[in-house]
Formats: C-alpha cells, structure tokens, sequence
C-alpha cells in the first residue's frame, strides 16, 4: 500500500513539473502561480525521496541508472550543442532570396545608400494592431542587417502614444526617420523601398529643403493662431514636422525667387501680382523652379492668369457648386472631390477631398516643351457658376450654355522641358526642367480643412513631388505575387521517401544495433 501512495506522489510530483513549466513557456513568463505549482510538484516529489530513501539510493547506485545518468549527460551535451549553434545562427543570419524576381531582396540602391550611412539612423514604424503593415516591417529588418548603423523600432502608436507625439505623428502607417545625433527627422507614408531609401537620402543631406510662401497680396497668414480658421499655421506645423523649412517672402521686394527655394507657394492670392514679379517668375521657370499656386474665385488676377496661359494653363472665372456638399454638413459651394486622374502625386489615391471656394481650369497641350496632368476633378453632381451675383445673394442654379458643365479640373500639374519651352517672354534654352501645380481652392488646407478627409495627403504629395531632388532614386514594385514550386514525379517521390520513410529506418536500425550490442556485452 505504501508502494502504490508513494509511486502516485512520485508521479503527481513530475507531472505538476511539467505541467506548469510548459504553462510557463508557453505564457513566457514565470508568473506566481507557475512557480507555485512548480514548487508544488518539487516538494511533493522530495516527500517521495525522503520516505522511499533505500529504494531510490538503490536504484541510482544500480547499473541501469548509471545507463540512464549517462543517456541523460549525453542528451543534454546534445542538446547545449544544439542550443550553441542555434545562437550563432541567430546572431549571424544569412538570408537566400530563392525568387526568380529576387522579390525579398533590397536593390542595389538602396544597399549603397545604407553603405554610405555615417550617422546613426533610428527608423520608428507607427502601427495599430488592428492595422499593421508586416511587409515593410520585414524589409526595414533588412535595412537594419545591412548597416549596424540603422536601428528599426516598431511603436505600438496607441501604447506609446509620448513616442508619436515626440515626433508629430497623428495616424497610423508612418515611419520616422530620426538623425539620432543631429536631432533631426523625416516623416514617410510612402511604405515601399523606395519611398524609405529617399527618405534617408533627404535626412542624410545636412541642408532642408526651403518653402517660400509669398505674401503681400493677401495671402493666408504662416503664423496665425490655430484657432484662426483661414490661417495656414497648421500646415506650416505639418510641413516642418516633415523636415521643411518654411519661410515667407514678399516677391515684389526681392525682385527674384531666393536660389535656396525648393518651392514656390502662393496661395490665396486676393490682388493682382506686379510687373516686377512677374519677371521674378518667369526667370524661376526658366531656372527650373517648382511652383505651387492655389486659387480663390470672385477674385482677378490677370498678370498671373497670362502668365499661366504662356504654359498651358487656362484659368476659368467661376465658382464650383456642388449640393453633394450638403450631405456632409457643408453647403453647396463645398465640392467633394473624389474623381482622380492617374499620376504620382494620386497614385493609390482613394479618399476624397473636402475643396471649398473652388475654381476650375483646363489644359493645353499645344506648346512645345510643356506636358500637362489633370490631377482632380469635379463630380457629376456640380457644375462651374459664373453668377457670382447669384451666389452672393445665396441663390446657385445651373444654367445651360452659361454655367460649365461637369466634369471640370480643380488640380492640374504641368512639366516643362526648358531645352525646348521658348515662350515669348524668354527664349534661351536652358536645361531645366521645372515644376508647376495649380490648386483650383486655397481654403481646402487652411486651419479648418487641412485634417478634413483626404486634404493633408493631397497636399503633402504634391509638396512631396515638387520637392523631389535629382539624387532621388526610382525603385521598381516588385512582384509578389504567389510563385508555385513544380515538382517532378521523381522528386516528389523522394521528397515523400527521405522524410517520412528513410531517416526513420535509419534510425531505427542504429537503435536496433545497439540494443544487440548491449545484449552481446
């Protein structure tokens, strides 16, 4: 009777061992419980040695159990071989891109670019867990074992919400480039190898890209209060957390556009420019300039029409209506804009805009050196009012023949290839290329409706696609899309025999040997 006790307390002992440490491994974590239950078993099989003392000394001095102690030296040797060599892979990992595309490889830019590092880059990756991008998590792990110099965080943006704040970041899918010893940082939500690779580009240069806003006509004011809703103080705020510098400019003063300016910005323009600055511009253009203008209706501005209509662009003198606009709590004079044209600064563009105060354009394509884009356009729902009488007087209502009929562009781009554009204000050649993007609203990034929808990404990809310098690179997308793997039906054969059938024979045969070894001895 004391046999069977003991032999259950010294069952129950080892089961409640490994019951609780594989709870343990399995959690993580040692936690109170788990140990106690640990313990438990311990003391219970401590109770078994203690009264079945001369049963268990004999049978450690016995020669099974000197058989046993050194099968249990030999696997654990084994096994600590196993663990040593697990850890040297594990520090010294070597990655084999089987694809044919080379899919999961970094591209040769980009392994320059990170052989080139000299300062210590940390790349924050802001992600919910609802939402998480393990695709480029897994290629900024590579970024990271090609240069000890470039550490990869991942911030759980919720938990660490200090963490977002620190470098302005209000939504999910950001990276954030930080030049650890300089202070200073980037912000990317282009999530392809390419968007990172040029944003290391942009920190690694010592010099930030400088935006002029103009002012003197009018203009949104950069550093009016956030509580002011026609001010441009939240965009201003946007753009240096992106690593702009911002600055304002009064054009008519300088007589020419600073050689430091990245962009051009005039927005909201209420007067007509003058003579002097529309010299300024068109020597910018000549010199390659990147240029962003955003309109407000029921204003004229002749000076700065024609020289639009010099490179294509026709600015019409009308006013958006919209009534969709009302279904979202706005009024009629709030277009909702969700008809995109293909083109990089739209690429994968599926949010709609919010473009109050609106005025339409066209594009000429009959100029030689000039290429245009249609960035945005208005929905069926609209039309373009001229009654500007009308709309004073809060009345909107289309009519035939007068008013424009939709589909009317509210954002366009234009090219220009300065080899071959010699418009009649200027015809030297010159080999540059330069950058124009006309608005159709100004108010769609003020204070009030720069958070609205789709408005902040707009803006920031434009801004993101003049800025462009020639040093950035273009990485194609890969591929990665399901690659099968096509076995003959002799290797499948043997992929089948090898695992299931040949090793374990083989193994059974070397126990089977020592077994009859051991029965000879």
């Amino acid at each position: 009777m004391n046999n069977k006790i003991n032999n259950i307390l010294f069952i129950s002992g080892l089961l409640l061992i490994l019951l609780f440490g594989i709870i343990a491994l399995i959690r993580g974590e040692f936690e109170m419980w788990t140990v106690a239950g640990m313990a438990a078993g311990i003391v219970i099989t401590g109770v078994y040695v203690i009264s079945d003392w001369q049963n268990v000394k004999k049978y450690f001095t016995s020669k099974t159990a000197r058989y046993g102690i050194n099968s249990i030296v030999y696997s654990l040797l084994v096994i600590a071989i196993l663990v040593v060599v697990q850890v040297i892979f594990t520090l010294n990992t070597i990655q084999i891109d089987l694809t044919k595309q080379k899919k999961y490889s970094l591209s040769d830019q980009t392994i320059k670019v990170l052989q080139g590092l000299k300062d210590t880059i940390e790349a924050y990756y802001f992600y919910s867990v609802k939402a998480r991008n393990t695709q480029i998590e897994d290629t900024l792990k590579q970024y990271e074992k090609k240069n000890a110099k470039f550490k990869f965080i991942s911030v759980d943006a919720d938990k660490n919400p200090s963490v977002a704040k620190r470098f302005n970041v209000d939504r999910y899918g950001i990276v954030v480039l930080n030049k650890k010893d300089k202070g200073s940082f980037e912000k990317i939500d282009q999530l392809t190898e390419e968007g990172i690779t040029n944003g290391l580009i942009r920190i690694t240069k010592d010099k930030k890209k400088k935006i002029y806003f103009t002012k003197g006509h009018g203009e949104p004011s950069l550093d009016a209060p956030k509580n002011e809703k026609n001010g441009y103080s939240a965009l201003k705020e946007e753009l240096e957390s992106y690593n702009y510098e911002v600055k304002d400019i009064e054009l008519f003063n300088e007589g020419k556009v600073p050689d430091d300016c990245s962009i051009l910005f005039m927005a909201g323009i209420q007067t007509d420019i003058f003579d002097r600055e529309v010299k300024a511009l068109q020597d910018y253009i000549k010199r390659g300039g990147k240029i962003i203008i955003s309109y407000i209706p029921m204003v004229s501005t002749p000076k700065l029409d024609n020289l639009l209509k010099s490179v294509g662009a026709i600015i019409h003198n009308d006013i958006v209506v919209d009534k969709l606009g009302t279904m979202f709590g706005g009024d009629v004079l709030m277009p909702i804009i969700s008809n995109f044209d293909q083109h990089e600064i739209t690429k994968g563009f599926r949010v709609a805009l919010f473009f109050p105060m609106a005025r339409t354009m066209e594009f000429k394509d009959n100029i030689t050196g000039v290429s245009s884009n249609s960035l945005a356009k208005t929905n069926t729902t609209s039309w373009g009012e001229v009654d500007f009488a009308g709309i004073k007087k809060g009345v909107a209502k289309y009519d035939a023949g007068v008013d424009k009929q939709s589909p009317l562009i509210v954002a366009g781009v234009i090219n220009i290839n300065n080899e071959t554009f010699k418009p009649d204000w200027d015809a030297t050649t010159k080999i540059t290329q330069t950058k124009i993007a006309i608005l159709g609203s100004s108010e769609f990034i003020n204070n009030t409706f720069l958070s609205a929808s789709g408005n902040k990404d707009f803006i920031l990809n434009t801004i993101s696609y003049l800025a462009e310098e020639g040093d950035m690179i273009s990485i194609r997308p890969k591929d990665r899309s399901f690659e099968p793997v096509f076995l003959s039906k002799i290797t499948g054969r043997m992929l089948f025999l090898i695992p299931i059938i040949i090793l374990p024979l083989i193994v059974l045969g070397i126990g089977v040997m020592v077994f009859i070894k051991r029965r000879m001895a």
